[in-house]
């Protein structure tokens, strides 16, 4: 048997839909249960699976309603797909009216008069019937400036309100819209303990061969939820605690990765980089590069920037900046490129910058 770790990382790597094996944004957001809302984050994760992936394929999964951006695991809003999207909210987010929103949003700097804040709610509600923008909201509801951002923020965090992403792939101006009016029917209730057992048998087979500990992390749950969660799973040890579905373990032990080097740009907050606990990520990088790529609490925690995998593993940490129709990457290389693979590097970026709409690319490092 090869490396463990070797073998790790090529088989999450091919999990993950990497190398644009996705046929279509729908599959891939199944397949790796969602990728961070955030623009560009998004689009870019979309983009580095799905084959021919185009700016008018990325709107349609709002407008075509087949992905809902909701606030699921470690609490990040995700885009996730429509028919899925309630079971990870409710194995990571506490339930509409539960009590601990109303603690959460009695705190200082986020503080809601919960006298006021059903009245609030049902006027946004009235209004919300097709996306609006938070100012065009607050024509409508009777709330003070200093709260509507803290409003919006619990009612999507309730599975009242939903996001709606901006046309541009590199804007976050958002827009809001009511559950219920989008699709016609109310947030559908999930019991926690079924919902995340369900989302441990989809992060095992999107995440795999992972540990109990970096299903934990990657939820946001305690360790007892993890374990019990993990325990409704049939999966197997294949080495260490690392667990892989039973499903595929036959084809983890054939799997044979690419005889020649993969290149893979991923983006900031990439799904796939912010799927393992901090101790977990030996797969993709090396120990000493982990602070490059998480920042100073790479050891402990950490926010991922973009980076560049080569066969699977991280050489290289990117930034971008837009200028109107400029797009200029700053790049970070771990040690420099063979000369095949910089052009490689070249080649995805350049696409990249087309599907930013970038009329120019310029990389710097």
């Amino acid at each position: 048997m090869p490396d463990p770790t070797h073998h790790f990382r090529h088989w999450s790597r091919h999990r993950q839909c990497l190398g644009k094996q996705g046929e279509n944004a729908e599959e891939a957001l199944k397949s790796i249960t969602g990728v961070y809302s955030t623009h560009p984050s998004g689009p870019l994760s979309l983009f580095a699976r799905v084959k021919n992936f185009t700016e008018e394929d990325f709107r349609r999964i709002d407008a075509q309603k087949h992905g809902l951006r909701v606030p699921a695991m470690r609490e990040s809003v995700y885009l996730l797909p429509r028919e899925t999207a309630h079971r990870a909210m409710a194995a990571s987010i506490p339930p509409p009216g539960d009590e601990s929103w109303a603690r959460r949003y009695s705190q200082s700097g986020r503080k809601i008069p919960p006298e006021f804040f059903d009245e609030w709610k049902e006027e946004i509600l009235r209004a919300a019937k097709a996306p609006m923008s938070a100012s065009e909201l607050k024509k409508h509801a009777r709330v003070p400036d200093d709260k509507l951002k803290f409003v919006l923020n619990r009612m999507a965090f309730e599975g009242y309100l939903l996001r709606i992403g901006a046309n541009s792939l590199r804007s976050n101006i958002i827009s809001y819209v009511g559950y219920e009016a989008w699709l016609g029917q109310p947030f559908p209730a999930e019991e926690t303990a079924k919902a995340q057992a369900w989302l441990a048998e989809r992060y095992f087979h999107a995440f795999g061969p992972a540990r109990i500990q970096d299903f934990q992390w990657w939820v946001g749950i305690t360790k007892t939820a993890a374990v019990k969660a993990t325990d409704a799973v049939d999966v197997v040890d294949v080495g260490e605690g690392h667990l892989l579905p039973t499903s595929q373990i036959q084809a983890y032990e054939s799997f044979k990765p690419s005889g020649t080097d993969t290149v893979d740009i991923l983006p900031q907050w990439d799904s796939y980089t912010m799927g393992y606990a901090p101790d977990g990520r030996d797969r993709l990088a090396s120990t000493d590069t982990l602070e490059r790529i998480y920042g100073k609490l790479g050891a402990t925690g950490g926010n991922a920037f973009g980076v560049i995998l080569v066969s699977g593993l991280a050489r290289a940490v990117w930034k971008p900046k837009f200028s109107g129709s400029k797009m200029q990457v700053e790049l970070d290389a771990f040690e420099k490129f063979p000369d095949k693979t910089m052009d490689k590097v070249k080649e995805e970026f350049e696409k990249i910058a087309l599907f930013l709409n970038a009329k120019n690319l310029e990389l710097k490092g």
